[in-house]
């Protein structure tokens, strides 16, 4: 912290420290006829946060920690749960960076105050201000870094789910399984495919499977090559493989992608894949 004006300084961190209770209060009395903030409505743990963010402002720029790394550490833990918070009751980013703009308000009108009663020049009581800019900034980008990282690892947990879900290798009979494919398979979907199939036949110990393609609304050729990779692979491991479900628009759009299933049974339904093997219908 810089030497200038340390006695402003302190009284504005003083005021800060003692006055968290009233600070929160300003921040709903600015929200209060304001829709998007009713999470924030009689809501003790939001008025935690509140008094603890103005706390560990004032109490770092009384002990002359307004650049430290120490006082910056703690905005950031003040910043990831504020948006834990705000994740787990499902406001969104928007509504929530609108909170700051009031921090930075009621802030400003605090500094002001004290600037003016200590007769500060307007180069110093800037200088003070953007002490506590910066400190604001941090919790602004603590919060919102966190924010975002959880919501990829939520999108990245909920898409890896999805993937299980499209991938449903269903056993129906000791070392008999079938998997129906649905929906559009692009290029990820498509690699995904080859792997979990691979993975859940060797689970199952499988020694035949149906893949039924009705489901499907297009192939592209990236689908064709995977499929036509799991269908070889599986063969490599001893496990035969049909495919059901072939529809003739399906038929022609792999004829004019070039690939051939020459070497694979093939079936016009599901019904007819599972009576033609006997293994089922033993």
């Amino acid at each position: 912290m810089d030497n200038e004006n340390p006695q402003t300084m302190q009284n504005i961190g003083e005021y800060l420290l003692k006055n968290t209770t009233i600070l929160s209060e300003k921040m709903d009395n600015l929200q209060k006829n304001d829709s998007r903030f009713r999470f924030a409505k009689n809501n003790d743990y939001v008025t935690k946060l509140r008094e603890d963010l103005f706390a560990t402002i004032g109490e770092g720029v009384i002990n002359q920690l307004a650049e430290s790394e120490s006082l910056k550490s703690q905005i950031r833990t003040w910043g990831e749960k504020a948006a834990d918070y705000c994740i787990k009751h499902n406001v969104s980013l928007s509504t929530a960076l609108l909170v700051f703009p009031f921090y930075r308000k009621i802030l400003t009108e605090v500094i002001e105050q004290h600037c003016l009663e200590d007769n500060l020049p307007l180069h110093d009581a800037f200088n003070i201000y953007s002490k506590f800019e910066s400190l604001l900034d941090q919790a602004t980008y603590a919060f919102s870094h966190t924010f975002l990282h959880q919501h990829i690892v939520e999108l990245e947990h909920a898409k890896s789910q999805m993937q299980e879900i499209s991938v449903p290798v269903v056993p129906i009979k000791q070392g008999t399984a079938v998997l129906p494919l649905i929906g559009d398979m692009d290029d990820e979907r498509s690699e995904f495919l080859q792997k979990r199939t691979l993975e859940r036949a060797t689970e199952l110990e499988l020694s035949y499977i149906i893949i039924d393609l009705s489901g499907i609304n297009t192939i592209n050729t990236w689908f064709a090559q995977h499929l036509n990779q799991l269908i070889d692979a599986l063969q490599l491991l001893g496990i035969d493989a049909s495919i059901s479900g072939m529809r003739p628009e399906l038929s022609q759009t792999i004829v004019q992608l070039g690939i051939s299933f020459k070497h694979i049974a093939k079936f016009l339904t599901l019904e007819q894949a599972l009576l033609q093997h006997s293994t089922y219908t033993s």
